[in-house]
């Protein structure tokens, strides 16, 4: 744990002449990358004071991961990729979003109005952050690995500070859910505000010039840049397909055929995040703890165990466990077993809160983790030209956001089959 400390701060990455700030400037950007959905899971006190006869996180989370798949599901059937735009675009949108949700107290609606309208605003975010799928993971794949696992420990650290936020502001603010949750999406948009400096300062930066490409932001050098990976070497300019000789441009066919295993794993992993996370984490009842069963105060401390959990795990991607891209799909076969574990908790099988608790810090941790490392390993490959990888990354964007996709609506599934997701329209 103290390395992964010291890797967030870029000890590491000295010795392959990566400035620290860039390493900091990553993080942030991941934290911002999956912020305002993770804002929006982490009021669901809010959501269930005002809607006390559904359990929103589940058709939320549906929605959402709908949305951002058909996005960049689009959005990948483009020649091109303009990254400035797409990201810039995609963080504005989120903010854009989070504003309209914290005016959402004041709006002149009764509750089943209200309730399209919040599921609305879910469809905007989804679309916002597609933009941002479409672009990051592609982008990250141009720098070396450790700056793809300086995004995951943001992204992470992104669903954990989003729960903080939201114990803190309920903690500080007692006795008036809507006050406290509109100081969180105040909070929440002054977060998203810092990710889009640290953007704009990290591509900026002499460093980035070079990774990226001088042409692409606005200067030009013939050099390659000595902080791409190995098999990057020799490419001046990979932000976009375009500027790749046609008969240099590798097949996706043939791409696909040599990393479908990667994907798989990626796609398995994500599948099983959002079966558990955040509607079956939300629906264990609070057994033995007393003190902690009002105000949702025992769902909310499983959410900061969780994101705790998850956040640990991406600070230890250095340890590898013997994984890399060729036996990565385990992880998908241990993490299957997870579901169950919560599913006995949320029925009631179990009545233990300090063994609900235990199982969630298991696939809290597992989550993190796994995920990760089957994000990292694919850009690993030796045998992975740079356009390549940019290719890879956004089949990696699209086995992301399906397998989320695809895990809410079993997530759904499992909370309507066992009476966990109350009335859903």
């Amino acid at each position: 744990l103290a390395q992964g400390f010291q890797i967030v701060a870029a000890a590491m990455g000295d010795e392959d002449g990566v400035p620290r700030a860039a390493y900091g400037r990553m993080v942030i950007i991941g934290i911002g990358y999956l912020f305002p959905i993770s804002a929006i899971w982490a009021a669901f006190d809010y959501w269930k004071q005002l809607f006390p006869d559904r359990n929103v996180e589940f058709i939320v989370t549906c929605i959402y991961q709908a949305g951002a798949i058909g996005t960049v599901a689009i959005l990948s059937c483009r020649p091109s990729i303009d990254f400035h735009r797409r990201i810039l675009g995609g963080l504005v949108g989120q903010l854009l979003c989070l504003g309209c949700i914290f005016a959402f107290r004041w709006m002149p609606l009764p509750p089943c109005q209200l309730y399209f309208v919040l599921l609305g605003l879910v469809w905007a975010v989804s679309i916002a952050t597609g933009f941002l799928d479409s672009s990051l993971l592609a982008l990250c794949s141009q720098y070396s690995p450790r700056m793809q696992e300086m995004m995951q420990v943001g992204i992470g650290f992104g669903t954990f500070v989003s729960v903080v936020y939201r114990d803190s502001t309920k903690f500080l603010i007692t006795g008036n859910d809507a006050d406290s949750a509109s100081a969180y999406f105040v909070v929440a948009m002054l977060t998203i505000i810092l990710c889009v400096y640290c953007y704009i300062s990290l591509v900026t930066m002499p460093f980035s010039r070079k990774v990226l490409g001088e042409k692409k932001i606005g200067h030009s050098s013939p050099r390659a840049s000595p902080h791409l990976s190995p098999s990057c070497e020799g490419v001046h300019a990979p932000l976009a397909d375009a500027e790749v000789p046609l008969l240099d441009r590798p097949k996706g066919s043939t791409l696909l055929r040599r990393v479908w295993v990667n994907e798989f794993a990626i796609f398995g992993n994500f599948v099983l995040t959002t079966i558990l996370y955040p509607g079956l984490l939300t629906s264990i009842p609070c057994n033995d703890w007393v003190a902690l069963r009002s105000g949702q105060w025992f769902q909310m401390m499983l959410l900061s165990i969780f994101t705790v959990s998850d956040v640990i795990a991406r600070l230890v991607l250095w340890i590898r466990l013997g994984l890399d891209y060729t036996n990565v799909w385990v992880t998908v076969a241990i993490r299957a077993l997870m579901p169950v574990a919560l599913l006995v908790c949320a029925t009631g099988a179990v009545r233990n809160d300090l063994l609900s608790a235990l199982f969630v810090v298991a696939c809290g941790f597992a989550n993190g983790y796994c995920g990760s490392i089957s994000l990292i390993v694919i850009n690993e490959r030796p045998d992975l030209t740079s356009a390549e990888k940019r290719i890879a990354g956004r089949y990696s964007a699209v086995a992301v956001n399906g397998g989320l996709c695809v895990g809410s609506f079993l997530g759904m599934y499992l909370g309507s089959a066992f009476g966990l997701a109350g009335q859903l329209n």
